[in-house]
């Protein structure tokens, strides 16, 4: 979006009109309507004083997108509420099954931390709440990233298992890689065979639908040395999220790195439209790519 539309689009937003915009800056009506049009362009003086009328950011005023503040944690969990209710919840069911299993001491022992171990396995992956990304969050800074040390798309089961108990006792493990050290990164989101939504009718970007349903998101970053890295994009799925906001910011500050950048889904044309929605486009677009290969294959 052009800094012109911008002008348009955030005058409008605060409920101001050419005239009385011009009156706050001190210049003519004519001068906010050649600004609006794209014909002339406000000096950097008034590109400050417009950021301040417009209740935005000098980013946002240019580019149309939000602020990028450095660090920025993808993925953390915004409070720690989440563990104390399940080790509430896992010390009330202990409690229960202590106090119902008669037997010997090393029986009871052992019943319980198999039943505790059941519903740790039903709160860790069936739960709304995804509380591996107590560990699995990175930080983007300004001259590279921030990573947890266990770092595959495809986790082993032990490594899933243990991830929540490491952040719990702060003993998450990150790694440091500048952007100079990145040769390609790609964004990647992991398509079912079959759409989700021709199956299952209910809104796929509901806030608490369960993880065990969403398709894997990440960025796959391969350093100079050829090393795989992937960066967990899935929190962008809740739509009150930070992240869901601000990844068109953060594709757009990659994409000026100096390392090519991939997208062969064209998810960042997606992301940067505001009525799109990234899963449903895709599948539409993967869909339709099919149907037409389909055709052509028949004659």
């Amino acid at each position: 979006m052009s800094l012109a539309n911008n002008i348009v689009k955030y005058r409008k937003k605060n409920h101001l009109s050419q005239e009385e915009l011009s009156k706050s800056l001190n210049i003519s009506r004519q001068s906010i309507s050649k600004w609006e049009t794209g014909e002339n362009l406000p000096s950097i003086n008034n590109l400050i004083s417009l950021s301040g009328m417009l209740n935005i950011s000098l980013d946002e005023l240019i580019t149309g997108e939000p602020y990028l503040h450095f660090p920025f944690d993808f993925g953390r969990p915004q409070n720690r509420k989440p563990v104390l209710v399940m080790l509430i919840i896992l010390s009330i069911i202990g409690f229960i099954s202590f106090e119902s299993i008669h037997g010997s001491v090393l029986l009871e022992i052992l019943n319980l931390m198999m039943i505790e171990f059941i519903f740790y396995l039903l709160i860790i992956y069936i739960s709304p709440i995804d509380y591996k990304n107590y560990y699995n969050y990175w930080t983007i800074g300004r001259s590279g990233i921030k990573y947890p040390s266990i770092n595959r798309i495809d986790k082993s089961v032990v490594k899933e298992l243990i991830m929540p108990i490491e952040a719990l006792l702060h003993l998450r493990r990150t790694k440091y890689l500048s952007y100079k050290q990145i040769k390609q990164m790609e964004i990647i989101l992991d398509l079912y065979d079959m759409a989700p939504k021709s199956i299952i009718s209910f809104d796929w970007y509901f806030a608490g639908y369960s993880q065990l349903m969403q398709e894997k998101f990440y960025l796959e970053v391969t350093t100079i040395d050829n090393e795989k890295i992937v960066l967990n994009l899935r929190q962008y799925y809740w739509k009150e999220s930070k992240e869901h906001k601000m990844l068109p910011t953060i594709i757009s500050f990659l994409q000026r790195k100096n390392f090519r950048f991939v997208d062969k889904q064209g998810i960042t044309d997606i992301v940067k439209d505001k009525n799109s929605i990234l899963i449903n486009d895709l599948y539409d677009k993967r869909d339709s790519l099919r149907r037409k290969r389909t055709d052509v294959s028949s004659k």
